[in-house]
């Protein structure tokens, strides 16, 4: 029972980190635009992101505020809150 429970555990968080993605936003992607954030957020105790906070963004007011959007839909295991997690995003058109 408990090997079970440590493999649902195991499944669980695969499937929740799996669903936690960033996507190109559409707009910057048509005109090729390249570029980095950096952000740091916390995480509460029921699995939601909060005080998301945009450090750098390069090219600013291209990617930050789809990039916050986008991290605030996240959802992680409750029960274990972290603060300050840093997140490095960077995009490249092809």
């Amino acid at each position: 029972m408990r090997k079970l429970l440590f493999l649902t555990l195991i499944l669980f968080s695969a499937i929740s980190s799996a669903a936690n993605i960033i996507h190109y936003p559409e707009r910057a992607e048509k005109l090729r635009i390249d570029g980095e954030v950096n952000v740091l957020y916390d995480v509460n105790e029921r699995g939601t992101p909060e005080n998301i906070r945009v450090l750098t963004a390069s090219p600013k007011y291209v990617f930050d505020r789809d990039v916050q959007k986008q991290i605030a839909t996240w959802r992680y295991p409750s029960g274990n809150p972290e603060r300050d997690i840093p997140l490095r995003v960077i995009f490249k058109a092809n």
